[in-house]
């Protein structure tokens, strides 16, 4: 397995430096989200050739994958062509999964734009698209060549975009840092850093490392994405993915009670933060249990109707338990 540089920047101005260093010579090309080109019009005096393109979560599918193959065969790219992806979660799997099958991969270059991106999905190889059976169903594994860390994107984004971002800065302390958790809940929303983001980088990476296909510790990362992607699912997407995740987490922290007698201030503390900045703690389902069970069981972690199911002993101190399908669906909707 061929591990990611991390490199991290001051400023745009250093990191599109770097990356004009990095394309001299070389054939590429860059995607880059319509509303970060908008917001950073610095991004046009580099020498990058880029496309700008606009994906959302239900975008993420093969006919947006082919938009971008297309492009890539019209500009003629080849496998040591450099792929550069410059936007949120989103675009970094599509473009990912886009890269990692083109003449069956090219070097790619992941630059986030958004805290939830920067902390989790820019990092450990796995790119996916969503299909009619749930979300990211098809995918690969392709570690990119670098990710490129530079917090002035996070100068632009909303403030509810900032928040839900902590989710995964603050799953990575729940899977092995206390001392993490704690940071983020005391912390200024206008005052990320970069030492709190490399914090849960490299929590994730080592995760990661040891198991990039994700056989068994990987499958720690899930942390409250099971009931995450259910409630992603039944709302369409209209429930954002780290809010989403948040709500996932919750259930998993009140479940490790009943299974495990986690202290129930952990889940208490959580929710307390969770409604100190506005996010939402519940979600009543719309869909019947049977849909649900389907999306379920549709799930990559599913063996023998059991799900591979993240809960805590204590903060950094996860356990992985195949969980009953129909006793996490009860846990679920409440049934």
């Amino acid at each position: 397995m061929q591990e990611s540089k991390v490199l991290y920047f001051n400023n745009l101005k250093e990191l599109l430096i770097h990356c004009d260093e990095t394309i001299e010579g070389q054939s590429h090309r860059a995607f880059v989200d319509m509303n970060v080109s908008l917001k950073f019009p610095i991004l046009e005096e580099s020498n990058l050739e880029y496309r700008e393109i606009e994906i959302k979560e239900k975008d993420k599918n093969l006919d947006t994958i082919s938009h971008i193959w297309n492009d890539m065969f019209e500009k003629s790219l080849h496998r040591n062509s450099i792929i550069l992806s410059i936007g949120g979660g989103v675009v970094s799997d599509s473009v990912g999964f886009a890269a990692s099958t083109y003449k069956r991969g090219t070097k790619l270059i992941i630059i986030p734009t958004t805290l939830l991106s920067m902390v989790d999905a820019a990092h450990g190889g796995k790119n996916g698209i969503n299909t009619t059976y749930g979300k990211n169903q098809i995918g690969t594994f392709m570690m990119p060549n670098e990710v490129l860390i530079c917090t002035e994107f996070l100068e632009g984004l909303p403030q509810k975009e900032l928040k839900t971002g902590l989710i995964e800065l603050i799953k990575a302390g729940f899977l092995r840092s206390a001392e993490l958790v704690e940071k983020i809940y005391n912390i200024d929303i206008n005052e990320i850093d970069e030492e709190l983001i490399s914090s849960a980088i490299n929590i994730k990476n080592e995760i990661v490392n040891s198991d990039f296909k994700e056989t068994s510790q990987r499958m720690l990362l899930n942390f409250g994405h099971t009931i995450g992607h259910l409630i992603e699912y039944d709302s369409k997407h209209r429930i954002t993915h780290g809010e989403a995740v948040a709500i996932g987490i919750l259930k998993a922290l009140q479940i490790s009670e009943k299974v495990y007698g986690l202290d129930s201030k952990v889940a208490n503390n959580f929710e307390q933060f969770l409604t100190k900045h506005e996010l939402k703690t519940s979600y009543n389902f719309t869909s019947d249990s049977e849909k649900l069970r389907n999306v379920l069981s549709n799930d990559k972690k599913l063996n023998n109707n059991k799900v591979k199911y993240v809960l805590l002993k204590e903060i950094a101190n996860p356990v992985l338990i195949d969980y009953d399908l129909d006793d996490l669906l009860k846990e679920v909707i409440g049934e």
